[in-house]
């Protein structure tokens, strides 16, 4: 299915069905519960066995700090965000890709985290080069789709394992760039895998992103009563090489390492890792970003 229809169902069954809604969402927070502890769990006995954490298995990779899109729940939209505009040097990309490709990695590489990767006039020819540098990895873009004509979408395709394209209309309409893209798509069976459009609304309300989702900012927010799975498993990369805590730090606010001075092997086994996985094990209470977290990824 190319296009995902879940969220018409949240969205009727948030607005006429709210018991309904937040019975389903008490569910997914226990069942997230269980699945973070488990997988804490076995994450620590890895570490405790061999002395380091197994690799990430996604990588996010921002290589232009911008946004096209105004969505209220994102604290980069284009009249939030407060980042020094900055595009990654193609030479930091390569150098990237020839770490991951040392390392054997097999996981997932996002071209993308909190930005639109459109606006990067080079990111088809950085997909081009991941492909060839860790061909073994899958290759994945988020993307708003306003900027994402036939002839980009026919051009990167070929080196994408899965394009995701959030359509944020508050009438669940397709916009017209992706209603282009969705009926060249529909016709074509190779791309029923590769191709996801998601229904979404611009002004929806959505995790606190580390207490920095600019339409909650009137809340009083509580993090989520158990640990986090993002230490353990992902790694985002800023254009000027930083690595941010987790995809939720959207603007950066901490850093975990440096690329421009350290290895990606080193940064994951570095000393900021080790004690934010050790201290998230715990709870989310009282970390930076994470006290006022309650996303469930």
């Amino acid at each position: 299915m190319i296009i995902n229809y879940e969220n018409i169902v949240k969205y009727y069954c948030k607005t006429h069905l709210p018991f309904l809604y937040k019975l389903k969402e008490k569910h997914k927070q226990n069942k997230y519960r269980r699945k973070v502890t488990a997988a804490i769990a076995k994450y620590r006995d890895q570490y405790r066995q061999n002395g380091v954490y197994p690799l990430f298995t996604v990588i996010e990779i921002e290589t232009l700090n911008r946004c096209n899109n105004t969505c209220s729940f994102c604290p980069v939209n284009k009249h939030a965000d407060t980042r020094e505009y900055k595009a990654m040097d193609q030479e930091l990309f390569v150098a990237i890709l020839e770490q991951l490709q040392a390392l054997r990695y097999t996981g997932t590489v996002h071209l993308y985290s909190n930005n639109e990767p459109f606006l990067d006039n080079r990111i088809i020819d950085f997909a081009k080069l991941t492909k060839e540098y860790v061909p073994q990895a899958r290759l994945k873009i988020f993307t708003n789709g306003t900027l994402l004509t036939l002839d980009k979408f026919k051009a990167i395709i070929q080196y994408l394992d899965r394009i995701v394209i959030d359509n944020y209309n508050d009438d669940l309409q397709l916009i017209p760039t992706i209603e282009t893209i969705y009926q060249h798509a529909k016709n074509n069976s190779v791309y029923n895998d590769k191709v996801r459009i998601r229904l979404r609304k611009i002004h929806d309300v959505l995790s606190t992103r580390g207490g920095q989702a600019p339409n909650r900012a009137s809340e009083e927010i509580s993090s989520l009563p158990f640990g986090c799975l993002l230490p353990f498993r992902q790694m985002i990369v800023r254009p000027d090489g930083k690595i941010s805590q987790c995809c939720n730090d959207a603007l950066g606010k901490i850093t975990m390492g440096d690329l421009t001075r350290e290895s990606i092997a080193a940064i994951w086994q570095n000393s900021k890792y080790l004690a934010l996985r050790e201290q998230i094990t715990q709870g989310r209470a009282g970390l930076p970003l994470c006290d006022n977290c309650d996303s469930q990824l």
